[in-house]
């Protein structure tokens, strides 16, 4: 299967121990064959119904990790392999795994991910390309607010439950800190020449002056609103 043949999103995503993988399109079909030689068959709707938006791009192929059959409670776990394509990302930007999260099999080493700043542009890229009211483009940017929530602020709360504050609700000075941090943050990251308008929109959204819903969208042929 090559040298790199799956690469990794190492973001708290997804909790229940599912894989989704990202693999080179070349070698999609080496992974089936592969899966098959395993006496693995990849697994349609109607035995694993489709919950992640990678999942309802249609490019997805699923393979069921559990044994029991419900329909209800969480998710049932999956291994899913998409091509990079669907995500735009190229093999340039791919970066090893150096540190395990300790919960999950560790990844051979061949698996790679993709430094914070690659992995939003994807997210904005998928999203971009989706009408205004598409599943997927709605859970593609409550992923990305997930990935930079958990990468660049303190998620972690103290006590039994975690008290949810008014909009209008004066900011703390730490909270006041942590935003001008993930600001100043988000305006070192590198973009593509064409695609610095992702950087642009989450620096307005943290400055509040936008929401996630004024990313764009795809209307007819073009994006929208035009930049």
């Amino acid at each position: 299967m090559g040298d790199k043949p799956a690469i990794r999103l190492g973001y708290p995503l997804i909790p229940n121990g599912s894989r989704f993988l990202l693999v080179p399109d070349v070698q999609l079909r080496k992974v089936q064959d592969l899966a098959a030689e395993l006496g693995f068959s990849p697994a349609d709707v109607d035995v694993l119904r489709s919950v992640y938006p990678s999942e309802l791009s249609g490019l997805a192929v699923r393979y069921l990790i559990d044994d029991a059959t419900y329909d209800e409670g969480p998710p049932r776990r999956r291994l899913v392999f998409l091509p990079m394509s669907w995500a735009g990302i190229t093999p340039d930007e791919v970066v090893p795994i150096l540190v395990e999260d300790g919960l999950h099999p560790p990844l051979p080493p061949s698996a790679r991910t993709v430094p914070l700043p690659a992995a939003c542009a994807a997210f904005a890229r998928i999203a971009a390309r989706e009408k205004r009211a598409s599943r997927i483009r709605s859970a593609i940017l409550k992923q990305l607010s997930s990935v930079i929530g958990e990468s660049l602020f303190d998620m972690s709360y103290e006590g039994d439950y975690m008290e949810i504050l008014p909009n209008d609700h004066p900011l703390a000075e730490a909270e006041e800190l942590e935003i001008k941090h993930a600001i100043k943050e988000i305006k070192s990251w590198t973009f593509r020449k064409d695609e610095e308008w992702v950087k642009d929109i989450l620096v307005d959204i943290y400055a509040g002056k936008k929401t996630y819903c004024d990313f764009p969208w795809e209307k007819g042929a073009s994006l929208w609103p035009p930049f």
